[in-house]
Order: structure tokens, then sequence, then C-alpha cells
């Protein structure tokens, strides 16, 4: 009789940050525009098979950038199931997911009736939110720079696509968002 030694699955927890360009495509042409990232994973590593596997949670902000006439900022949540491979120090993953995204209407009538004492338009307006929920994918790749026995120091390269809803898409030209992420990334209970 063969006897098989059981192998574990690891826990892992990694937060990660950072920055990169966006491809906003709208029905008349492209804008490029800049975006920070900040994403908490809850994830788990099965050392027999080397896969990857769990929840990625993102919050993002897209910068508008008035000289190619995006002139919005968008901010978002996500929450992405995503599967990978992990050999050595590298690591491969895809996922898909959902999320919302906001754009804060500067330009909004100021409802002088609900405006506080002491506000100025710009304050007021800024905090009224059109929200649309996303749809996203994302495909990934990490190289470890640093190990340690429950822990590392990484950094990845990630490509998201977000797609808001069809009424969103309308009323503000959006037909999708492309997004290039270069992130460092910090794991605790890591393999």
């Amino acid at each position: 009789m063969t006897s098989y030694l059981a192998t574990a699955t690891v826990p892992l927890t990694t937060a990660r940050m950072g920055l990169g360009p966006s491809f906003v495509q709208t029905k008349d042409r492209d804008l490029t525009t800049w975006g920070k990232y900040g994403s908490f994973r809850l994830g788990a590593f099965q050392e027999r098979l080397n896969l990857i596997a769990g929840l990625d949670l993102t919050a993002y902000r897209l910068q508008n950038a008035p000289n190619s006439s995006f002139r919005y900022d968008i901010h978002g949540n996500d929450a992405l199931f995503f599967l990978g491979y992990s050999k050595g120090s590298w690591s491969l993953w895809a996922g898909v997911g959902a999320g919302q995204m906001r754009i804060y209407d500067k330009e909004a009538a100021v409802d002088t009736k609900n405006n506080k004492q002491g506000q100025t338009s710009s304050e007021y307006d800024e905090r009224r939110a059109h929200r649309s929920l996303s749809q996203v994918t994302e495909a990934g790749i990490g190289y470890d720079l640093y190990r340690a026995q429950y822990g590392k120091i990484d950094s990845s390269l990630t490509w998201r696509r977000l797609v808001p809803e069809k009424g969103w898409r309308s009323a503000y030209a959006l037909t999708m968002i492309d997004c290039l992420q270069f992130e460092v990334g910090f794991k605790l209970l890591g393999w």
C-alpha cells in the first residue's frame, strides 16, 4: 500500500498598493489618465498543485485629466474571485468580479434648501455621486522581491478592465476603462 504525505493549504493575506495609466474608451475617442490603487487579498495556496485562489478587495481612483478632456474623478470598489498558479518566486492569476464606480458631479446645481451654512457650492457638489455597478476582469503576474518564513514583499503588474452598466455608459459616454497597475505587495502568512 502506498502512503501519501498530506500537503497543507497555506492561508495568505496580502496588502498591495500601486499606480498606473488608465485608458478610458469613449464613443468619440480614447483618453488616457492615471489611477491609484489599493487592494487586500484573502486567499490560500495549495502546495501540492501550486494553486492560489481567493478574494481580492480593491479600491481605486482615476484622476481627471483636463488636458485630454477627461473631466471626472472616478472612484470605485471591487470584489473579485481570483485563481492562479505560483511556482518559486513567480505567480500568475486571473479574476472576475463586480463593483461600484462613482463619479462626483462638480457641475451639479446647488440645492440651496439642503446646503449647510458655511459650505461653498463646490464642496457641496462633490458629495453628489453618480453610482454605477461595474463588471471587472483582471489578469496579473507577480515576482517576489524578498522572502522570509512568514512573509514576503512582491511586485506585480496587473491589467484590469472595468465595464460600467449600460445607462451609465450612455450618460457619460464611457464604453470601458482598461487599467495597467504597477504594484508593491506585502504578504503575511505567505509561502
